[in-house]
């Protein structure tokens, strides 16, 4: 074999090296991707978010854990936030959440549901079942860039330990049509 018959093995070695390497991380960010393009789904004025797909997609604020697929998003302390984009047209927002207490109980505390500084609600969780609560969000709570903060006060009212932790799986901000 001559020096360049090795040159020219090693060259396309080389190559194929490279565009292996490519094509996988190539296909890594496609999951990311196709994680994200789920996590928020978009039908006019509805818009529906799967938390257990929302790690990229900008929704979990402060207060929650990493997602974990098909079981949500789960809260890590007091208070935890979430950017729930919505619709553009004008209106009052129906917010549905689809959410799991955790076990042990939540020893019936209620969680406290707001909007900046506008409450919009109050449930219990209960332990381990899936309930979907629903609540209304005033126009005048809105902010102008199509996008709510919703806050979840897990405390019941009660000062002390962290309580126990909220599951969300699923979001959905309908902005209601006019009247």
């Amino acid at each position: 074999m001559s020096p360049r018959d090795i040159a020219t093995a090693t060259l396309a070695g080389l190559a194929a090296l490279v565009s292996l390497t490519l094509l996988v991380q190539l296909a890594h960010r496609a999951n990311v991707a196709a994680d994200t393009v789920t996590a928020v789904r978009r039908d006019g004025r509805e818009i529906d978010v799967l938390l257990d797909r929302a790690a990229n997609a900008g929704v979990l604020g402060a207060g929650w854990d990493r997602p974990v697929l098909n079981q949500g998003a789960r809260s890590i302390a007091q208070t935890a936030y979430l950017a729930l984009p919505t619709s553009t047209a004008a209106g009052d927002v129906e917010l549905t959440l689809v959410v799991a207490g955790e076990t042990p109980p939540a020893h019936d505390r209620r969680v406290a549901v707001a909007v900046g500084s506008v409450p919009i609600g109050t449930f219990r969780p209960r332990a381990g079942a899936e309930e979907t609560i629903r609540l209304r969000v005033p126009a005048a709570a809105r902010s102008q860039s199509y996008q709510i903060i919703v806050a979840f006060d897990l405390t019941g009212g009660h000062a002390g330990p962290t309580p126990p932790p909220l599951r969300v799986l699923k979001a959905r901000t309908r902005v209601a049509p006019p009247v």
